[in-house]
C-alpha cells in the first residue's frame, strides 16, 4: 500500500534517510545527529508545503519512501517553470524488486501533473537507474560548480 506522508512520517522518512546513506556508504557519518538533522528537515518541508511524501506499507510496517520537492523558478516572458525535485527514494532490501519502488514513483509522477510541473528532476544510483527509465527519465547534463570543496579558477 502507498499513502500520501504525513508530518507524523517525518521520523520514518530520517530513519530511511539513515539507512540509505549507510547503504550507499556517503562520507557523512549516518549517526543520532543526522537522524535528529534529517528529521528536522522533513518536518519543516512538509508543514511548509514545499514537499509531499509518500511511504510504502506492508501490513502496516513502513518499507520504503519517496519525496517529491516542489521548485518554483522566477517567470519567464511565456509563463511558469514548475519543476520538482524527486529525492529519497528508497526500499528497505527485502521488499525491493516487488513493485514498491515502481508504485511510489506513479505516486510522484502523479502529483507532478497534479501541480502543474513541466518536469521531474532525480540523482539516482546505478541499482536504481532502470526503473527510471523504464518510467521515462532520461539522462540530462548539468554543470556544477562545488563550492564547498574552496576550488576556484
Amino acid at each position: 500500500m502507498i499513502r500520501r506522508a504525513t508530518l507524523d512520517d517525518a521520523y520514518t522518512f530520517a530513519r530511511m534517510r539513515q539507512a540509505m546513506a549507510e547503504e550507499m556508504q556517503l562520507d557523512a557519518p549516518s549517526d543520532a545527529s543526522f537522524r535528529e538533522r534529517t528529521y528536522v528537515y522533513w518536518y519543516a518541508m512538509f508543514e511548509a508545503q514545499k514537499a509531499v511524501g509518500w511511504v510504502a506499507e506492508v501490513d502496516g510496517r513502513p518499507i520504503g519512501m519517496a519525496s517529491l520537492l516542489l521548485h518554483h523558478h522566477p517567470p519567464i516572458p511565456f509563463g511558469e517553470r514548475r519543476r520538482g525535485y524527486v529525492h529519497g527514494v528508497y526500499v528497505i532490501p527485502e521488499y525491493r524488486r516487488q513493485g514498491h519502488g515502481r508504485a511510489l514513483m506513479n505516486a510522484v509522477i502523479t502529483c507532478g501533473h497534479e501541480h502543474g510541473l513541466q518536469r521531474l528532476e532525480l540523482k539516482t544510483s546505478e541499482a536504481g537507474r532502470s526503473l527510471y527509465t523504464a518510467l521515462g527519465f532520461e539522462p540530462y547534463e548539468i554543470l556544477i560548480l562545488r563550492l564547498d570543496e574552496g576550488t576556484r579558477k
